[in-house]
């Protein structure tokens, strides 16, 4: 039985796993190649421990991404309850993401998806995607008088400006302009629409 760094065998097991995590994200971000090789040799382990942890290397791509929902999704939450009006709801709900997006670094974490990710991967992230889009679905039949129709097309615009500004923040611009910029065009959406 390997020697364990810890004080027991299931924090042991939770650090080796968390070194795991580190590395897959660290080759992740570079652009690396997530094999089992590469990822034993960022985490410091033998690369046949791996399997102890994880199923597959590709399990590790999943953690990574699965990672960043709850704290992203949480954030949002937060910042739309202290919004004062269905309005205001959908202009934080732009810049919250955005900010989001800048943290976590929304290109890489969707490239990341593009590889061969779990299907439970998959649906944690389209999971937090319709919770995130029926809170703005929400705000947009406040403020279109439970117009359903309208509401669903007012959303999808307000979708375009977020992915509009996820590439620019892609491209390397700075979040400030974009969030200012994305801001100005979701509330001239909120004040021309309804």
């Amino acid at each position: 039985m390997p020697r364990i760094e810890a004080a027991t065998v299931a924090e042991h097991h939770a650090q080796v796993e968390r070194r795991l995590v580190d590395a897959a994200e660290e080759l992740l971000r570079a652009g690396r190649p997530l094999t089992a090789g590469e990822v034993s040799a960022a985490a410091g382990i033998a690369r046949n421990s791996i399997y102890r942890y994880v199923d597959s290397v590709e399990d590790l791509r999943g953690m990574v991404i699965a990672r960043y929902l709850p704290g992203w999704v949480g954030t949002v939450e937060r910042a739309l309850a202290a919004a004062s009006s269905p309005g205001e709801r959908v202009v934080v709900w732009v810049r919250t993401n955005l900010a989001e997006a800048s943290a976590a670094g929304h290109d890489w974490l969707m490239e990341s998806m593009q590889g061969q990710a779990t299907s439970a991967t998959a649906e944690q992230v389209e999971t937090a995607h319709l919770v995130m889009r029926e809170t703005l679905v929400g705000a947009w039949l406040e403020l279109m008088d439970g117009n359903a129709e309208r509401a669903g097309v007012a959303a999808s615009l307000t979708v375009g400006i977020l992915e509009g500004g996820f590439r620019q923040l892609g491209r390397g611009t700075p979040l400030e302009t974009v969030s200012d910029l994305a801001g100005r065009a979701a509330t001239s959406l909120v004040d021309g629409l309804p």
